[in-house]
């Protein structure tokens, strides 16, 4: 779901800063903090910025757009085991069928 988040305190680490944003849940939702690393801050604390976040585990959101992320660094690891699992699924197949013929 695209949604917003505000802006609540930072840490300062090496090189940048652990930015920790509320998400604006529906009423009656309990808060949802989560935390992204920044080179800069987003503006002051209260700034409202933009997020992308699953209504299940809010807590992994993503700040920005839809649009705007980038998920290709993450697809080299989602296919190598997608494909692990099907090669393992077919082994077991493999297996189950062996065993009922002999």
């Amino acid at each position: 779901m695209d949604g917003q988040a505000v802006y609540v305190f930072h840490e300062y680490v090496t090189n940048s800063h652990r930015v920790f944003l509320d998400i604006c849940l529906p009423e009656g939702q309990p808060r949802a903090r989560f935390h992204e690393y920044m080179q800069a801050l987003p503006g002051p604390e209260g700034t409202v910025v933009p997020v992308v976040y699953d209504s299940r585990k809010p807590k992994r959101a993503k700040v920005g757009a839809r649009a705007e992320l980038d998920y290709e660094y993450e697809l080299g690891s989602v296919l190598l085991l997608g494909a692990g699992g099907l090669v393992l699924i077919g082994i077991g197949a493999l297996l189950c069928l062996i065993g009922e013929l002999t």
